[in-house]
């Protein structure tokens, strides 16, 4: 008995590894072979799946490759077109608002082309904005988690601020009155008007270090940015947002 099970054991552990290869191999864009299935053994009934254990280990193989097949699609469009977030605070205010979901672009920089002055960007936050703690592990497991963005699995925390200065920039924040860049100060028509969204307090002026850039939440006084935790590398931004894709606007109606 204990040569059967582990016969079996061994026989679905390959069975595993097959999968993983044949969903692999079904990517590739090549014409291919039907694999063949077990034979029938005159039982045309779903019970064969569990009389039998070479059917076992067809379903399993052929289960195994579906899976493979969509996770590696799944990491393709996620790292190569773009991804969904939502918004988890009032940082962004009156742009986004809490519970908005966004489509993260990320074919931008896949095309080699630059963010601009005024983007909004999602981007892993640097230790400086995490108690000296790095978001970014490079584990075998951290890496999938990150590639996949599977919801059962915990993400490392993201930020979504505005792009408001680049590399070789000279940026200040003046209280009371509005951010200057270069000398000159920015327009920023999604503050609707309100002085309620112009910042209270006074930053720099600083030169932007090189592959560096300045974020800042739309809410300059209840947003945790770079005003606090200083510039951000360019390495760590994730994508742009490209466009709202839900907002509960009975949510936002009552407030």
């Amino acid at each position: 008995m204990n040569s059967k099970f582990f016969d079996n054991i061994l026989q679905l552990a390959k069975a595993i590894l097959m999968g993983i290869v044949y969903g692999f191999y079904d990517l590739i864009p090549i014409k291919k072979k039907q694999r063949d299935e077990p034979i029938e053994q005159n039982d045309v009934s779903w019970k064969k799946y569990f009389k039998y254990p070479e059917w076992r280990y067809f379903v399993v193989r052929e289960f195994i490759a579906q899976i493979v097949i969509v996770l590696l699609l799944l990491i393709i469009v996620r790292t190569t077109v773009g991804e969904f977030r939502y918004i988890p605070s009032e940082s962004m205010l009156p742009t986004l608002k809490i519970g908005d979901k966004l489509f993260v672009e990320k074919i931008t920089r896949l095309l080699g082309k630059e963010y601009q002055r005024g983007d909004i960007v999602i981007f892993f936050p640097p230790p400086k904005a995490n108690n000296g703690n790095e978001v970014i592990q490079n584990d075998p497991f951290s890496i999938f988690t990150r590639l996949s963005g599977l919801p059962f699995l915990k993400q490392p925390e993201a930020y979504i601020k505005r792009l408001i200065a680049k590399g070789g920039d000279t940026v200040e924040v003046i209280s009371g009155d509005g951010v200057y860049v270069n000398d000159e100060k920015i327009i920023e028509p999604y503050h609707e008007g309100s002085l309620d969204f112009v910042a209270q307090y006074n930053f720099g002026p600083f030169t932007v270090p090189e592959d560096h850039v300045l974020v800042l939440g739309d809410n300059r006084n209840f947003s945790y940015d770079g005003h606090y935790w200083g510039f951000l590398p360019e390495n760590r931004i994730i994508g742009r947002a490209a466009f709202l894709i839900y907002r509960d606007l009975k949510a936002n109606l009552n407030k």
